[in-house]
């Protein structure tokens, strides 16, 4: 009933030149009709982050913030001493410096931070650029061929053999012994046989799956954000990440040396202050 749902002969696969569903005359691309009802096996590429929000999440650190802060009022502080404080007949005017060398730091930190970032957003995205370059068997007329994933089609017969990853969402049509493990999609361990319905067996396999022994056929019948994994792929991209328990007790640890940095610099300013003051009122 699928494969008849589907126009499809499960003994020949589809058309190769398959024009379903155009008006006489009218010229369309191969599986154009199924791909604009189905869809097509490839995920919507992902929000590429951009090198900007790479910076600003690397800034967005409370010991980096504070470092700004001070470099600020270092800076003031010395160019006011340079400029009108006991300094000012000085030949060299090198009150600045500190103040810009801990500028200078917190840009090389947040610089440094984000092009490593960067390069592994890179080179992760080639990574799963170079995982989904692969092929599987299907029929087509009636002959055993290659495709890449991508070329998958709903209605494709696809044929399966050990150590197949499945790319697609299908039922079970015919094979010997087949066993599939379906960790990766349902998070169970135990291998699971399929066959037919009327058999009492599971006729669903799932994309993702991992086909250990037996070899058969299947009709696809999910592609692309459809299917069980690109469903799960597509949930965990609108998900954030969750932090690890060492980068929590990291968190913390940086908190805390904010906290004691600023309290301290708060504490180093108000002696300051005040040694100021009382040294301004015992002066003749």
């Amino acid at each position: 009933q699928i494969c008849k749902a589907l126009l499809v002969d499960p003994k020949v696969g589809l058309k190769q030149r398959e024009q379903v569903g155009t008006s006489a005359g009218h010229h369309a691309e191969p599986f154009q009709a199924r791909r604009e009802v189905f869809g097509r096996n490839t995920l919507p590429e992902a929000h590429a982050v951009t090198f900007l929000q790479l910076l600003i999440a690397a800034y967005n650190d409370r010991t980096l913030i504070m470092l700004t802060i001070a470099s600020v009022v270092s800076l003031a502080v010395g160019v006011y001493d340079d400029m009108l404080g006991s300094h000012k007949n000085d030949e060299v005017k090198v009150g600045w410096v500190e103040g810009a060398a801990i500028s200078l730091a917190v840009v090389v930190v947040c610089f440094t931070n984000a092009i490593n970032d960067y390069q592994k957003e890179k080179q992760f995205q080639k990574l799963n650029a170079k995982k989904e370059d692969r092929t599987v068997k299907t029929l087509r007329d009636g002959n055993e061929v290659e495709i890449g994933v991508q070329e998958i089609n709903v209605g494709d017969i696809l044929l399966i053999e050990p150590g197949d990853i499945i790319p697609v969402d299908g039922v079970y049509l015919g094979g010997h012994n087949m066993t599939c493990d379906e960790s990766s999609a349902t998070g169970e361990s135990d291998a699971i046989k399929k066959g037919l319905a009327s058999d009492g067996r599971d006729p669903f396999i799932l994309s993702g799956a991992k086909v250990l022994e037996g070899v058969g056929s299947m009709v696809v019948v999910a592609v692309g954000p459809r299917s069980f994994y690109g469903k799960i792929m597509m949930a965990m991209r609108q998900g954030q990440a969750s932090e690890t328990p060492l980068q929590r007790k990291l968190d913390v640890l940086a908190e805390q040396i904010a906290k004691y940095g600023m309290s301290a610099a708060i504490l180093l300013l108000m002696t300051l202050t005040i040694k100021y003051l009382v040294r301004c009122a015992l002066a003749p």
